[in-house]
C-alpha cells in the first residue's frame, strides 16, 4: 500500500506540473532519433512502475552566503540590487514568467529522464566487468587527487545549493569572470539568477531535471557505501557531503552543472566551449569526492543535456534565456566600458578552445572501452540540434544534426543506447561540435573540418 501511495503521489505531482503549464507550445520530442522536430506530448505521465520511498521535498532558496529563506519563486528577482550611476537598471521578470513552460515536464515518457539512461540496468545485470571498472575508476580518482583539486571538488559539491553560477564564472575569462561575479554579488543580474541561480530553486531547472525519480528507480548505492574501504572522505565543515541514503545513479550534481552550463553556453556562445568544459569538470569532482561512480557522472551529463535541450526547445523559456543574455551583455559592457565582443576578444582564458574540448571529450568516457560494436550510425536525439542554434545560427536543423553526427563518439561505450529508434545522448560530443569549423557545399551538404 505504501508503494502504491508513493506512485500515486508521483503521478499527482507530475499532473499538477502539467496543469501549471499555461501555454500550449509545440516542442520537439527527444525520445527518438533526429529526423525533424515533432510535437511533444505530456500524455504519458503515469509511471508503469512504483517508486519506493518517494521523497521530493520543496527546495529552499540558497545563495553564496548559505541557506536562505523558504523558497519563493520571486525571491531571487526582488533582492534589492545595488544601483550605480550610469549603469543599466536591473529589471527582473514579471510574474508571467513564473509559469507557462511546457518544458517543466520532460518530453520523454513519464515526464522524467529515465529513458535517457535506461541502459544502466543492462550494464548492472549483464556486465560485471564494467561495474568492477566503474568502482576502480572512482577509487583511483578519489585516492590520488591532490589538495587543490579536492578543494575545487568540495566547492563544486556545495554549489548544488549555493549556486552553480558562482563556480561557473571561472570559465568566462579573467575580466568577464570578475565582472560577472561582481554583478552576481550585487544582485544586478535578476533574470539570470532567477533562471539559473539559487541552486535547486533555479526556474530553468525544476522537478523533471532533478534526477530524484531516476535515482529511486535505479536504486544503486554510492561508492562509499558499496566499498567504504576504498574511498577517502573529503569532509567540509559547512555541511555533510556523504549522505548514504541518497542513491548514486545518475549524478544529480552533474545533471545540474550540465544543464546550467549548457544553457549558459547557449546564452554566451562566445565562451561556450569553456562553459561546457567547466560543467564536465564539476561532474569529475564527484569522482574526486568519491560520492559517485563514473557511470553516474556520464549519466548525469546525458540527462542534463537532455533537460537543457528541452528547455531551449520551449519557446517561452528560450525567450527568457535570451532576455537574460541581453541582461548580462548590458551589464558587462557597462563594467568593462567597451563593447561585449571587444571584451571577449581581449580577455584571457584558463583553457583554450582546444584544451576545453580535449578535457570534455576525456570526461565523456573516463577510460571505459567499448563493449559493443563501434561502427553503428549515430542516432541524434531529436531535440539535440537546437543546442547548436546560437553557435551555428546560419545552419538549418538538419545541418546542425549533421554536425552532431560528424563529431559524436564512436558507438559501443557503456550507456550507449543502441536502439535505432531512440536518440543517444551518450555519444553527443557537444564541445567538439561547438569547436568544429563548418562550411556548406554546393549541394547544401555540411562539410566539417
Amino acid at each position: 500500500m505504501k508503494l502504491r501511495a508513493a506512485c500515486q503521489a508521483r503521478r499527482a505531482l507530475l499532473l499538477v506540473t502539467a496543469i501549471a503549464i499555461t501555454s500550449a507550445i509545440a516542442v520537439p520530442s527527444i525520445g527518438t532519433a533526429a529526423t525533424a522536430p515533432t510535437t511533444s506530448s505530456t500524455a504519458h505521465l503515469a509511471l508503469p512502475f512504483e517508486i519506493p520511498q518517494l521523497q521530493l521535498p520543496a527546495p529552499k532558496l540558497s545563495s553564496e552566503h548559505g541557506a536562505g529563506p523558504e523558497y519563493s519563486p520571486l525571491s531571487s528577482i526582488g533582492a534589492n540590487p545595488q544601483h550605480h550611476a550610469g549603469a543599466p537598471v536591473p529589471q527582473p521578470f514579471d510574474v508571467s514568467y513564473l509559469t507557462g513552460y511546457v518544458s517543466d515536464v520532460s518530453s520523454y515518457r513519464y515526464g522524467i529522464y529515465y529513458e535517457v539512461v535506461r541502459e544502466f540496468k543492462d550494464l548492472r545485470s549483464n556486465h560485471p566487468e564494467v561495474m568492477q571498472k566503474n568502482l576502480n575508476i572512482v577509487a583511483d580518482y578519489n585516492n590520488n587527487a591532490q589538495s587543490p583539486r579536492v578543494d575545487k571538488a568540495i566547492r563544486d559539491a556545495l554549489a548544488d545549493k549555493d549556486g552553480v553560477l558562482f563556480t561557473a564564472a571561472e570559465a568566462l575569462g579573467d575580466e568577464f569572470g570578475q565582472h560577472f561575479l561582481a554583478a552576481l554579488h550585487e544582485k544586478r543580474l535578476p533574470k539570470t539568477e532567477f533562471l539559473l541561480g539559487n541552486g535547486y530553486a533555479a526556474r530553468a531547472g525544476g522537478i523533471a531535471s532533478w534526477g530524484r525519480a531516476e535515482k529511486l528507480l535505479f536504486n544503486n548505492d554510492r561508492p562509499f557505501v558499496q566499498a567504504p574501504e576504498r574511498i577517502q572522505r573529503h569532509e567540509s565543515p559547512e555541511r555533510e557531503l556523504y549522505d548514504g541514503s541518497s542513491k548514486s545513479f545518475p549524478s544529480g550534481h552533474t545533471n545540474q552543472a550540465t544543464w546550467i552550463t549548457t544553457l549558459l553556453a547557449m546564452m554566451l556562445p562566445e565562451v561556450g566551449t569553456q562553459l561546457l568544459a567547466r560543467g564536465s569538470e564539476a561532474g569529475e569532482s564527484r569522482l574526486v569526492m568519491g560520492v559517485h561512480f563514473p557511470l553516474d557522472v556520464i549519466g548525469g551529463r546525458m540527462t542534463g543535456q537532455a533537460a537543457a535541450a528541452d528547455r531551449w526547445n520551449d519557446p517561452k523559456m528560450r525567450d527568457a534565456l535570451l532576455q537574460a543574455r541581453a541582461e548580462i551583455v548590458a551589464e558587462m559592457e557597462w563594467r568593462a566600458a567597451k563593447p561585449f565582443a571587444e571584451m571577449i576578444a581581449e580577455d584571457s582564458h584558463a583553457l583554450s578552445d582546444q584544451q576545453a574540448e580535449a578535457d570534455y571529450t576525456r570526461r565523456m568516457t573516463y577510460g571505459f572501452t567499448p563493449i559493443f560494436a563501434t561502427d553503428e550510425p549515430v542516432n541524434v536525439p531529436t531535440a539535440a540540434p537546437a543546442l547548436l542554434e546560437t553557435r551555428f545560427p546560419e545552419l538549418s536543423y538538419e545541418q546542425r544534426a549533421e554536425v552532431l553526427r560528424h563529431t559524436a563518439l564512436p558507438s559501443g561505450y557503456p550507456l550507449d543506447d543502441r536502439d535505432p529508434a531512440k536518440g543517444d545522448w551518450q555519444r553527443i560530443n557537444l564541445a567538439r561540435a561547438w569547436n568544429t569549423q563548418v562550411s556548406i557545399g554546393a549541394g547544401g551538404e555540411v562539410v566539417v573540418k
